[in-house]
């Protein structure tokens, strides 16, 4: 029998949200509950965001380590004062420069040293810059989506993080990967981007009844599933299937012939299944389009590849998120585990 171990592949913030799973059947096969606990914290990975908004300060880039601060206490009351003093309750300015007690603060809630350094690496190019962390300056800046007004500013408006001078980096890139310590753990190798194949539906894998299937992401009722076409992609011993499903009848949230569930099957060089899941969509996601080897001017947005020392080969670049963090990259091993960029997700 075919061995079965099965993977979970989300778009994941670090505060968990509310992900929809049913104990139904997919075509005779059970779904098994999602429940995220295969989020590997120990991987402090943040992305890398361009600033063009603060009229005295712009374009530069930032990294944020906000997702690591608690700034308030189990009250809702500040507990973690890193804006000056005497600018406190009374937060008039969108940039605050955090010097002295103030920048020592943010190092001692997030974990790192002024002696660790910022690896900043472009998966997309292969290609890594680095930063000592003692010649970066720290800012408290508001978040995009509070650049328009005017102030005051609530302590939670703001990202708390490091500058970067943009001419010290290469065109920004969606695919730049931000660690901050003492060694590179980025394994600088390229990566092998995943080209779909049309197939029949019976050269698809087979799965037995008892092979139950991941539940991710899917807003709706499985029964209104309607599945459309089949693909498949092989890279680095690898073979990965696809099936896309649309919904049966238009409805309000979904348009017919969207793809609204998407379900992945990964076989190793031994045709057994190290990964078989089903993830749909919700409010602010889109699954993106599966790379084609004949449209060249497209972009890539399926990979897979080794990008961590000392941690197995990724799959990644199915979903996008407006209300989340993405990628996910999803080890392609039986622990269940993966990571997430952390990036200030805010809306």
């Amino acid at each position: 029998m075919i061995k079965k171990v099965f993977y979970f592949f989300c778009i994941f913030t670090l505060a968990m949200p509310s992900f929809y799973n049913y104990a139904k059947n997919l075509e005779n096969n059970t779904l098994i509950e999602f429940d995220g606990s295969g989020y590997r914290k120990d991987i402090r990975v943040y992305s890398l965001a361009p600033i063009d908004y603060i009229k005295d300060d712009p374009n530069f880039m930032f990294v944020s380590l906000s997702d690591d601060i608690k700034l308030y206490d189990e009250e809702n009351k500040e507990s973690v004062f890193l804006i000056p003093e005497g600018k406190r309750k009374n937060y008039k300015k969108k940039e605050y420069l955090l010097t002295d007690s103030y920048r020592a603060k943010f190092f001692s809630e997030v974990g790192i040293s002024e002696d660790d350094t910022v690896f900043i690496y472009d998966y997309d190019q292969n290609y890594l810059k680095s930063f000592p962390i003692n010649s970066l300056k720290v800012l408290a800046i508001v978040n995009p989506y509070k650049d328009a007004d005017d102030g005051p500013f609530h302590l939670s408006d703001y990202m708390f993080g490091f500058k970067l001078d943009s001419k010290g980096l290469k065109d920004y890139s969606y695919s730049n990967l931000v660690y901050i310590g003492k060694e590179n753990p980025f394994v600088q190798k390229p990566l092998t981007p995943l080209f779909w194949n049309k197939i029949d539906e019976k050269d698809s894998p087979v799965l037995d009844e008892n092979d139950d299937i991941t539940s991710l992401a899917f807003d709706g009722d499985l029964k209104d599933l309607k599945k459309v076409d089949s693909y498949l992609a092989q890279a680095n011993s690898f073979r990965f299937f696809i099936k896309n499903y649309t919904i049966k009848n238009e409805s309000a949230l979904f348009h017919s012939g969207e793809i609204i569930a998407r379900h992945l099957i990964i076989l190793d060089s031994d045709s057994n299944i190290i990964t078989n899941v089903i993830d749909g969509i919700m409010e602010g996601d889109m699954f993106y389009p599966l790379n084609n080897l004949n449209s060249k001017d497209e972009p890539i947005y399926q990979w897979t590849g080794k990008i961590l020392k000392n941690e197995p080969p990724v799959v990644f670049g199915f979903k996008s998120s407006s209300f989340a963090c993405t990628p996910v990259f999803q080890f392609m091993h039986p622990l269940h585990d993966y990571f997430v960029p952390r990036c200030d997700a805010r809306h």
